[in-house]
């Protein structure tokens, strides 16, 4: 299964990084956490070292003991490598959140109402 960082776009309202995502959720919910930890930086509520630490633990002691199967754990964890390069490269909140936007329009914040209608 392959994650591309490409996906991956600001998100002006990103969940908690420690309550957020379920990752036994999916496969996908652990890859969108990637999103989070750069967009929580890129708003500034979260520090640089808080982000590095945020994305090598999900990396090293969460992803490994999943029950998703080989192929999947290794693509998150390729995918996390490649955040950590990203992050280490880019440093400044400004970059990162400017990456996040290249990649495609802000996340949309969907209102109970709107969400309501679907």
């Amino acid at each position: 299964m392959e994650f591309d960082l490409k996906k991956l776009r600001f998100n002006p309202a990103p969940p908690s990084i420690k309550e957020g995502r379920k990752f036994s959720k999916s496969p996908m919910e652990v890859f969108l956490k990637i999103e989070d930890i750069l967009s929580h930086y890129a708003l500034g509520n979260i520090d640089y070292e808080h982000a590095i630490k945020a994305l090598n633990y999900a990396r090293n002691a969460i992803i490994p003991k999943l029950s998703y199967n080989k192929d999947v754990k290794e693509g998150l964890i390729r995918a996390y490598d490649e955040a950590i390069k990203l992050l280490t490269k880019l440093k400044s909140r400004e970059r990162v959140k400017e990456w996040l936007l290249s990649n495609g329009p802000p996340r949309r914040i969907v209102t109970l109402t709107d969400f309501m209608k679907n």
